[in-house]
């Protein structure tokens, strides 16, 4: 994925950049010939308000800030595709944290040396599938001799929590059941049907590669692991006590004011700056003492004087 370098503190519409639409898993296909999809990173305010996300809210806080940080022309929220949906979500996470930028995968034993494994799969080396070709809205399924309707799932599916891949294949079907309705249905297919629509959703799916293969560092045995990709860890983890003492810090060592109207971004690269200042002074402090040290001269210890020994009486 690209990240965008220069980033202000305040935003208005010249701040926003635009996203070509052909990076987009859906390339933008399904979408009219004038939409444009413009972006931001985060500001303060937004950073510690996604400090109150939690699983029952996720989907919610997610939506606002799309909403927030981005600004779409020709293109309504609820038109745009799922997947493209969680490419704007890391597009700002990617351009609004330098650190955190990941998702955590952890196999508790290796198959082979049975080593704990612990891998941080990068924002930047995610791989996306995209729609290379025309959605094809409808699929024949022979044993129940229906046309079935497809769609491809939209901003709004969202709401909708994916458990399995029948949950999954839910969102494609373009009829008014409920998602329960579908999920009866489904379960009730042939086999055969069954993996006529599953093929057919795999053909026309995009979206990030969720598959990955990760290598033990002990033992080098490969292991091939699926991510869990949800509103619940789309965003990096933020702590609220962590933004404040982060912000406080800066206060303290550059007299530099934080606002709620800064660009995170800059806040997280003011840190490191700091940081670097503050192990560069340290390095120079003890090169100083060791200076000074190695300079003193060599006091011979003093001894304590002997006392003389008392007569007998």
């Amino acid at each position: 994925m690209k990240t965008t370098n220069n980033i202000m503190h305040n935003y208005d519409m010249f701040n926003f950049w635009q996203i070509d639409l052909n990076e987009l898993p859906s390339k933008g296909v399904l979408y009219s010939k004038n939409a444009k999809i413009k972006a931001r990173s985060m500001t303060v305010l937004e950073v510690k308000y996604l400090a109150s996300l939690r699983e029952e809210n996720a989907t919610d806080i997610c939506n606002e800030l799309i909403e927030k940080c981005t600004i779409l022309e020709n293109l309504k929220y609820e038109e745009l595709v799922l997947a493209d949906r969680e490419f704007i979500i890391f597009w700002i996470r990617l351009n609004s944290f330098i650190n955190g930028n990941g998702f955590n995968v952890i196999i508790p034993s290796c198959s082979a040396c049975k080593s704990r494994i612990e891998h941080i799969i990068k924002l930047v080396d995610l791989e996306f599938v995209y729609l290379d070709h025309p959605f094809v809205n409808k699929v024949f399924l022979p044993d129940l001799g229906i046309t079935l309707p497809i769609k491809m799932p939209r901003y709004n599916d969202s709401i909708y929590e994916i458990n399995d891949d029948i949950d999954e294949i839910c969102l494609y079907i373009d009829t008014a059941n409920t998602m329960e309705e579908k999920y009866t249905f489904i379960s009730n297919l042939t086999a055969n049907d069954f993996m006529i629509l599953k093929a057919h959703i795999a053909d026309n799916y995009c979206g990030v590669k969720k598959d990955f293969t990760i290598t033990c560092p002990t033992c080098g045995k490969t292991h091939n692991v699926k991510i869990e990709i949800s509103d619940k860890n789309l965003f990096s983890k933020v702590d609220l006590l962590q933004i404040l003492e982060t912000i406080t810090r800066i206060a303290k060592y550059s007299n530099l004011q934080i606002t709620n109207e800064w660009a995170w971004v800059e806040v997280e690269a003011e840190q490191q700056i700091i940081n670097k200042m503050i192990e560069e002074e340290n390095e120079a402090n003890n090169k100083e003492i060791a200076k000074a040290k190695s300079q003193m001269p060599n006091i011979p210890h003093a001894t304590k004087p002997s006392m003389p020994s008392m007569p007998h009486l």
